[in-house]
């Protein structure tokens, strides 16, 4: 059998539930990248449209604490498939029956629930079938694949603007979780979770890894990164197209360049994993948190020089952001208490995730209060608010590691 085959071969299985992963997140990225025409037809200012952007993550923040424990107690299979059932309900909602702001709503967070069943659930399934050493390299391609995901989402949902019109992209790129599934179904083999040392009480019941300090400082990190991470995401292809100017073939060039960015994520992000097994975690995570506050500014008062020169320092605010996703996601796997992996990752999640929600929202106000400097200033202060929120992240981690030195963990 097929995928009793992959099984014994860890590489093909890394591969497989990576492209899972990417086939379940075509329409991640597309609310963004059709925003420049998706914000006029639905009438919508800036804060609006950041809270139709932080929707989706309000629906992955609702659901993922229990999608993602319950991982630890049945297959993380039937977790994914649950979700890429979900995306693609989401997506083709917001394709028949979005009007605007309010009727957007429901479906961004139908999909944003969607995510919350594959994402850190996809990541169970591979780290459940491999052995613990080749989980550090397994994470760092799985969490990597995440940029390939939103690059192809990107990508994917700008050219099918040009065919179809906004409706005709949520529907197509619906299709990338249906086959997300049956990548899973075909060649991934069922396997059980593995047992835990501590008694489980119930789902929801975190308090383990609430008690490790070293997990936790991982995870109140990757919340930081998650929030600008995010909210760049959300804002790449508009400050793009200002860069640019308006019109239907520079929306299309601006959702390119949006790609490449997100394409930088993936060496940046292997390429951080690495580096951090030879410096250590601790010490790549603050270099890439502190690193992105600086670049932020920047790249943000960037728009009145040369376009090429602006998508240059894109990318190298997206690579920096990048550094260390996998590296803090690693820790928090690596760290989590035995047989309590799934409930590791649903706080990582809601966690990480949790300020996305709030992100993109918090710099669309920005752009609205800015609105009169003009937009090079406004554009400028958004990004700086971007990069405070790994800065944010950043002392927290100091803090949270500096109680693990002063006292003993109670993991």
């Amino acid at each position: 059998m097929i995928a009793q085959a992959i099984l014994r071969r860890p590489p093909a299985l890394i591969a497989v539930l990576c492209l899972a992963e990417v086939f379940a997140m075509t329409g991640f990225a597309a609310y963004w990248s059709l925003l420049p025409v998706l914000q006029p037809a639905w009438g919508m200012n800036n804060t609006a449209a950041g809270w139709v952007s932080g929707a989706y993550f309000g629906g992955y923040v609702l659901v993922v604490p229990f999608l993602t424990a319950m991982t630890d107690r049945v297959d993380a299979r039937y977790v994914f498939i649950l979700g890429g059932l979900l995306s693609a309900g989401g997506l083709v909602g917001l394709a028949f029956l979005a009007t605007g702001f309010w009727s957007a709503l429901p479906w961004r967070v139908i999909a944003g629930a969607g995510l919350a069943g594959c994402y850190m659930p996809g990541l169970k399934v591979l780290t459940d079938r491999l052995p613990p050493a080749r989980h550090a390299r397994a994470v760092a391609f799985y969490t990597a694949c995440f940029s390939v995901g939103t690059a192809a989402s990107y990508a994917l949902a700008g050219g099918a603007l040009e065919w179809f019109g906004w409706r005709g992209a949520f529907l197509f790129v619906a299709a990338g979780p249906v086959l997300s599934i049956v990548v899973l179904v075909t060649l991934v083999a069922p396997r059980a979770p593995e047992a835990a040392l501590e008694e489980r009480k119930h789902v929801l019941d975190f308090r383990p890894v609430l008690r490790s300090r070293e997990t936790m400082g991982y995870i109140v990190a990757y919340a930081g990164h998650g929030a600008e991470l995010f909210a760049m995401r959300s804002w790449i292809v508009p400050f793009l197209v200002f860069c640019l100017g308006s019109g239907g073939a520079f929306e299309l060039n601006a959702t390119l360049f949006a790609t490449l960015t997100a394409f930088v994520g993936v060496v940046s992000s292997i390429g951080g994993a690495e580096l951090a097994l030879r410096v250590g975690r601790p010490r790549l995570i603050a270099w890439a948190m502190l690193s992105t506050f600086a670049i932020s500014a920047v790249t943000g008062f960037s728009s009145p020089l040369p376009f090429a020169a602006v998508v240059f320092f894109c990318l190298v605010y997206a690579a920096a952001i990048h550094t260390d996703s996998a590296a803090l996601t690693a820790g928090a796997v690596a760290s989590s208490p035995v047989g309590h992996r799934g409930a590791t990752l649903a706080v990582h999640s809601t966690l990480g995730f949790g300020g996305s929600l709030f992100a993109p929202a918090l710099v669309g106000v920005v752009l609205d209060l800015a609105a009169p400097l003009g937009g090079q200033t406004a554009w400028g202060l958004a990004f700086l608010a971007m990069g405070s929120m790994a800065l944010l992240g950043y002392v927290f981690f100091v803090l949270q590691r500096r109680r693990l030195t002063c006292g003993p963990s109670s993991r």
